[in-house]
């Protein structure tokens, strides 16, 4: 019970941020068909009891037409952890390290026209519980394979298992922190400082994961 429970608060957030939308079957090119991924939910429980659900896409169709430079993304260098965390305990600086929840899921993928749609098929139990929840929204795009419900939607979101999501998510941050006044250091770009109350605070990150420091906790 416990497992259905978080697998539709799970969807639920998807389908209230607007992660994908319904895509008649009859409106795919055949191209997006053959090329659509599949969505896979995972389950795991935590060290208090409680379940976790995570709806990833299975995006192992994306690797044959992918390139690879447009699905990694850049990692802070070695290098970068070692110096800032000299420099932060040099300077005695509070540091804190975070993830940012639910980051791909507010990345948005653009949909200009030259870019290709990604499509996703969602499949049985997942498919009742949106149809459950809006039925007005997903009803009326449900078709049938071998007796089980199933759901073509287009991608609005990153989710994780995309092959572009972390690259998606780097250009986002980037953009984020440089529009409230960081600097993007020269020789490390998932490095960035910015001046507050006359003291430099420092984030280093990788994809979701940040690294935060000044001397001001």
């Amino acid at each position: 019970m416990d497992a259905k429970r978080s697998a539709f608060k799970e969807m639920k957030q998807l389908h209230d941020r607007i992660v994908f939308k319904p895509v008649q079957i009859e409106d795919l090119t055949e191209l997006e068909k053959k090329r659509a991924t599949e969505s896979l939910i995972f389950l795991v429980e935590k060290r208090d009891g409680r379940v976790k659900a995570r709806i990833v896409a299975n995006c192992s169709t994306q690797r044959s037409y992918v390139p690879k430079e447009e699905a990694a993304s850049p990692t802070a260098l070695t290098d970068s952890i070692i110096i800032t965390g000299v420099i932060d305990a040099k300077q005695k600086r509070d540091v804190i390290i975070l993830d940012i929840p639910n980051a791909f899921v507010q990345t948005t993928i653009p949909q200009g026209k030259t870019d290709e749609r990604i499509m996703m098929e969602i499949r049985g139990v997942l498919v009742d519980m949106l149809v459950g929840m809006s039925p007005e929204t997903y009803k009326d795009y449900v078709v049938y394979e071998n007796g089980k419900t199933m759901l073509y939607v287009q991608l609005m979101k990153a989710l994780y298992g995309m092959m572009k999501a972390s690259v998606l998510y780097y250009k986002k941050i980037r953009n984020d922190i440089e529009d409230i006044g960081y600097k993007i250091n020269p020789y490390d770009i998932c490095v960035a400082n910015k001046m507050v109350n006359e003291k430099q605070h420092t984030i280093t990150w990788h994809v979701d994961d940040v690294k935060s420091s000044h001397v001001d906790p």
